[in-house]
This record gives structure tokens, sequence and C-alpha cells, in this order.
């Protein structure tokens, strides 16, 4: 059970009506759950308003409404000023009310993994465990992560995205976590930022704005560490990565990494200088950073070494981050379709080159999206990652894309094509590859490269 419409009155203060028990809350009318607020939030394209009849004949429970309904309808109408700031009232009043263990997880990439990992391993050493769907984790997807937490809630995991600066401080306002944790800083999101500093200065808002007891989480092998310091201040701070680097102290290290077709196996190196071996069912070394980042939150709110173990060897990626799928057609694909920026994208490329030898590496990639003035250039830079990876055949879709497609015209073991559409590979590629082949699928959401995944998996020879 979650909150009742007492609760909902007094927070909003509105007038009280006849109570009645809600199950969370609701912004769209076509996953809308019976007893469930439905708030009737505007977009620039769309008004709930105009689905207030679909919401009532699912079931809801009361409506959030910035315009009266014309006519009574048969449940509570609350009336607001502005249905975002009530949703936001509403989440910080519930978060403070319910009183979980928060953990809040943002970064340029890595954060819903992170986020499935921190949630894996929590369920092992708590029995009430809430955490973000899927990828909700902007303005209005953290309060309605809020709001779906149950009252038994022991341990919440957030995960916050953002567009522009200033939105992570009022999602950390709303969340108060107990923990944070930023993956990384990279050249993602430029559209809206002059450099990668202010990228970094709005992840940091975490840490700015989070309670004077928290603690601030992240990758101490980056260039932005002495920013993100600063940015935490007084609050404890503990520094994650692998052990390349023996030049730089780090509280939590990877060490002894080996990649096999069985997944990854390495060493986690504690504050205390003991040791645990953790195996993790996936592929590619950046997803050692994300579980030293999980295992580092987790630590901090009481989880025993062996439960976070346990959690990390229970993960697998959800599709578009990084799942592997053997195909009809009989070659490996590397599902990374879910989004991209220039240092995902060379993550996975480094990944795909750890493949056994023998096996082509193949690599599809759609336009990285928000980079800005500097889109042109952070695609071509993607050319000297390729070659380093010995990768075989490129295909590229997308006007951004040409530009790496021209700058790989002189590496002779290299064959690259490239179409305006990744709708124009369906059918196509899957002809040039053979049994065996390792190919990488990667592009930013708005590419919608999930298309060729479907068509590779799919395709049988």
């Amino acid at each position: 059970m979650a909150f009742d419409l007492d609760f909902v009155c007094q927070t909003l203060h509105l007038t009280p009506q006849s109570n009645r028990p809600l199950r969370g809350l609701s912004i769209d009318t076509r996953t809308l759950q019976p007893e469930q607020i439905f708030a009737a939030i505007r977009g620039p394209r769309f008004d709930g308003h105009d689905y207030i009849p679909q919401a009532i004949q699912g079931g809801c429970g009361a409506l959030l409404v910035e315009t009266p309904p014309k006519s009574p309808p048969p449940c509570p109408a609350l009336v607001v000023a502005d249905i975002l700031k009530a949703m936001e009232q509403l989440a910080t009043a519930w978060r403070n009310q319910v009183d979980p263990i928060v953990i809040a997880i943002t970064g340029s990439s890595g954060k819903t993994t992170v986020k499935e990992m921190t949630n894996l391993c929590l369920q092992q050493h708590f029995k009430g465990v809430h955490a973000t769907k899927g990828n909700l984790n902007n303005h209005y997807g953290v309060p309605l992560t809020l709001l779906a937490m149950p009252e038994t809630c022991q341990a919440l995991v957030v995960e916050m995205g953002m567009s522009a600066a200033g939105e992570i401080a009022q999602l950390t306002r709303m969340a108060q976590p107990d923990v944070g944790v930023v993956t990384n800083v990279l050249a993602a999101h430029l559209a809206a930022f002059t450099s990668i500093e202010e990228i970094a200065q709005a992840k940091g808002e975490l840490f700015a704005e989070m309670p004077p007891q928290g603690v601030a989480i992240f990758n101490g092998t980056q260039w932005a560490r002495a920013l993100l310091q600063s940015l935490a201040g007084d609050r404890k701070q503990i520094t994650f990565g692998p052990w390349d680097n023996r030049s730089v102290s780090l509280d939590l290290s990877a060490r002894s990494i080996r990649q096999s077709a069985e997944g990854l196996a390495f060493h986690i190196h504690w504050p205390d200088h003991s040791s645990t071996p953790v195996h993790l069912p996936c592929q590619g070394r950046h997803m050692v950073d994300n579980a030293l980042a999980a295992a580092a939150a987790c630590r901090q709110v009481g989880v025993t070494t062996e439960a976070i173990v346990r959690g990390l060897k229970l993960f697998s990626p959800p599709a578009g981050r990084g799942a592997i799928q053997r195909a009809a057609g009989g070659w490996m694909v590397i599902d990374d379709s879910y989004n991209a920026n220039p240092g995902s994208v060379k993550a996975a490329i480094q990944a795909l080159a750890a493949s056994p030898e023998g096996a082509r590496r193949v690599v599809i990639l759609g336009d990285m999206l928000e980079l800005g003035k500097q889109a042109e250039s952070l695609h071509r830079e993607l050319a000297e990652e390729i070659t380093k990876a010995r990768v075989s055949h490129l295909f590229t879709a997308g006007p951004l894309m040409k530009h790496l497609h021209e700058a790989c015209q002189n590496v002779s073991t290299l064959t690259a094509q490239h179409r305006d559409d990744p709708g124009d590979w369906l059918g196509t590629i899957p002809r040039q590859l053979q049994p065996g082949d390792r190919v990488l699928v990667k592009g930013s959401r708005g590419m919608k490269m999930e298309r060729i995944v479907s068509d590779l998996i799919s395709y049988a020879l």
C-alpha cells in the first residue's frame, strides 16, 4: 500500500476530501493502474487533460489537474497551479515519510547499469528494495520513482539523468540521498553545454546538494576528480577505478582483470586492504568500473561483501545495454543500441577488441546526437579506436557518422560502408556476415538502432 488521499491533500495544502487509499501516481493512461492518481501533465505536443476520460475508465483513484474537469468526475479532482511542482512536493514528502536508505546515481554513461547492479546487491541484504524502472530518470521520472516506493521500502536506488544545468540539483533535493554516485563524466549533451567542464559541474550537483552526512562516490581515475572532490566538500568521499594507473590513489580498485567467453573475473580491493574475487557474466572492461561503483555504494550502506558478490553474479545487461545474443546466422550480436556518446562508444569498441582471436570484429554505428559544435570532430575521432581494435567491417548510418566513414577511408584493413539512415541497412548487413563474427551495434536513441539488432538476430543464411 502507498499513501492515501489525506496525505496528498495535506501535502499540497488542499481541502480535505473523503479519504481513500491510493496506489501511486501515473502520467500515462496506457500504463495507469487502478487507484493510482492520474497527473494530467501538459507537454509540447499533448495535454494530459485530454486523456481524463481514459484515466477514469482505467479506474484512477484521483485526478491531479491544473484545469478542473467540465463535469464532476467519479473520483476526487485535485486542482493545483503546477502539476510538476505538486509531484515534486508529494515525492519529497513521501520520501521523508518512508525514510529509506537512498542511493542516487548519475553520470554520462553506465548509470542504468550501475543502478541495476546496485539494486541486485541491495536485494541480497535488505527485504524491501525499490529502484528506478527502466530509465525514468528525469524531472518526471524521479518523482514517479519516489511515489511508486512502497511504505515498507528499506533501500531505494534512484537514477538521475539531465540535459541542462540545475536539473540534478533539483532531483537531489527531492531524493535527499545518503549516497551519491557519479559514474563518469564524458562528452555528452554538449548541445546544452559549452564544455565538458560544465557537464562535470552539472553532474557534481548531486554531491553539492546531498545532505552534509552524505557519501560521494566517483571514479578516481577520471580527469574530473579534482572538480568532483571540490563539489563534495566536507562530505565523505570514496574513489574507485581499475588499478591500471598505480600512481592514482583509490579507495576501491579492480585488479587481476580477466575476460573470457564466460564473462569478467577480477578482484575488488577494499579500503581495509582485503580482496574479494568477483565474477560478472558480461563483457567489456567498462563493466568493471560499473561493478566497482555499485559495490562502493552498497558497502557504504552496510551490505556485506558476500551479498555484493552474489548480486553482481546475478547481473545481466538489459536489452540495448551490452547484452550479447547469438543470431540465427551464427554470429554474436552485442546489443548496445540504447544510446551513445563518444566515451561509451569508445568503451564498447574496446570491449569488442577483446573478442576471441579469429573472430571478425564488425561495428555498426548510428549518429551520436546532442554533441553541439564538436559533433563532427567527435565522430571523426572514433577512427583511431576503430583502427586500434582491428575492426574488419564498419557500417555507419546518419549524416554525422559520415564523417567517421570518411576518416576511415585510408585504413587498408577495414571495409567501411555508409548509408543515410539505419533503416537503409535492414536486410543488407546480414548478407555480409559469417558465422563466428562479433557484431557491435550502437547509436543514439533517436537513431533507433534496435531495428538493426532485430534484423541481425532474426536473419538466417
